[in-house]
């Protein structure tokens, strides 16, 4: 069991990776996943992951201030430790955040495309540019919806 749970850890890692966070910090997120009780100490995690502690504290603040906020901690009373767990209202709250981030890299693009077009710059790559754009437009109308949809199913299942 407790090999099949770190090819599970590695797996979060490497895919956290691909997402553009250090394969640490995904390592992380996978320890704190598949921990029973769902959470971990800071000693804890450093051992479980066999890193240093710098290295740890690197990427849990990382983990819980980078705007997703995906990993929270607290304390319990009597007890100086800081327990680390995934925040699963973060992760949800970050996920709704998606739509503002298309409008916030669609609004960059239409910039580059009128700054491409306005100095006669390779047109077939603008033609890729407008594509890319079509598709932000059609992911900014249908999102909200999926969203909101989402929203609902949880309320239904609650």
């Amino acid at each position: 069991m407790e090999s099949q749970r770190k090819i599970f850890v590695e797996k979060v890692g490497v895919r956290t990776e691909k997402m553009g966070y250090s394969p640490l910090a995904g390592r992380i997120i996978g320890a704190l996943l598949l921990a029973e009780p769902p959470y971990m100490t800071f000693d804890s995690l450093c051992e479980y992951l066999n890193a240093s502690k710098s290295s740890i504290s690197t990427n849990l603040q990382f983990l819980m201030h980078d705007g997703s906020g995906m990993v929270e901690y607290f304390t319990l009373p009597g007890d100086r430790k800081r327990y680390f767990k995934i925040s699963i209202d973060n992760w949800v709250k970050h996920i709704k955040e998606i739509p503002k981030e298309f409008q916030q890299s669609k609004d960059l693009l239409e910039e580059i495309l009128s700054y491409r077009k306005s100095n006669m710059l390779d047109n077939e790559f603008s033609t890729n540019i407008e594509e890319l754009l079509s598709f932000y437009e059609f992911m900014l109308e249908k999102l909200p919806t999926l969203i909101e949809e989402w929203e609902e199913r949880r309320k239904k299942n609650n």
